[in-house]
């Protein structure tokens, strides 16, 4: 065993150069658009090999390689974004849905790519932007800008909430990692309140993974700034997640064992509807993705749909 392991070493220091060699080719091949050399260092930062592991430049080349045609990075890519974006991972596949209730068109930036409506060559409408940092944006557009209502997607949280040109406006976060938590309130992870640059300020309500309220008051950048109520002050609210028996789920506020507040509605197919509800009832604005990743926003009142944007 002794006079294996110097022979071990070396081998690894061979392959450690040889890896670092390889990834240097490729960059210089992925620099000129060669997409096989894309979707091969895209790899070699996924997996460490010949440089430090790298999530947004794997992004970053994984999608240039199947802009360029590499029908590899077009099923990672696709893969990777069945959950979250259908629409998008559908382009990928060359799925081109007839369902779509609008024109979608594909569009390349600097920073990630965009599957949605363009309106005299700018996005407007309703779209699906992923950034190659791993962030990714599904909602209303205007003028190229995020505005309307919108589902923000982080690694660790997801955002809702009606987005104007100056800030957020109301809407809900939900902490979407295990070890994450709002700062100065360990232990909640889910907000609903007034957002400003996707950060609690103003007015909110933090509830912890039972569903109890651990904080009713106000927020500057995300940290709570008044007292802490008693656990008895507000122990008619909850979130609770349910399980109904049509295989729909809802999970969200409620007030005295009734739907009040924020809420996400799924349906069996996968379909989804953030918004907001009274009495029980759906009531104010909302967003609907349905499981192919069509859009949908409207208003409610008393259950009833009154305007669809």
């Amino acid at each position: 065993m002794k006079k294996i392991i110097p022979i071990y070493i070396v081998c690894a220091l061979w392959a450690h150069q040889a890896s670092a060699q390889t990834t240097h080719d490729f960059l210089a091949a992925a620099s000129d658009g060669d997409p096989v050399a894309q979707y091969n260092l895209a790899q070699c930062y996924r997996y460490g090999w010949g440089s430090e592991p790298n999530n947004a430049s794997y992004r970053h080349y994984l999608r240039l390689s199947a802009e360029g045609g590499e029908e590899r990075a077009r099923g990672e890519l696709a893969n990777n974004l069945t959950t979250i974006a259908p629409n998008l991972a559908s382009y990928w596949r060359g799925e081109e849905s007839n369902t779509l209730p609008y024109d979608y068109t594909y569009r390349s930036f600097d920073s990630g790519c965009y599957y949605g409506e363009i309106y005299r060559g700018t996005r407007d409408g309703y779209g699906t932007f992923v950034w190659d940092s791993g962030t990714i944006y599904i909602g209303r557009w205007e003028n190229g800008e995020r505005y309307g209502l919108g589902l923000s997607i982080f690694d660790t949280m997801t955002i809702f909430c009606t987005h104007t040109t100056s800030a957020n406006g109301y809407g809900a976060a939900l902490i979407t990692a295990p070890d994450t938590h709002w700062a100065g309130a360990k232990g909640s992870l889910y907000y609903v309140g007034y957002l400003e640059r996707d950060l609690p300020n103003g007015m909110g309500t933090l509830y912890d993974a039972e569903g109890r309220v651990t904080y009713y008051g106000a927020f500057a950048d995300g940290i709570p700034t008044g007292p802490y109520p008693t656990a008895e002050s507000f122990s008619s609210y909850r979130w609770i997640r349910e399980e109904l028996a049509n295989g729909d789920t809802w999970e969200g506020e409620m007030t005295d064992g009734v739907r009040d507040g924020f809420g996400i509605y799924t349906w069996g197919d996968g379909s989804r509807w953030y918004g907001f509800w009274q009495d029980g009832m759906r009531d104010g604005s909302g967003l609907y993705i349905r499981s192919d990743g069509a859009l949908m926003s409207g208003t409610w009142e008393n259950g009833e749909l009154k305007t669809d944007n």
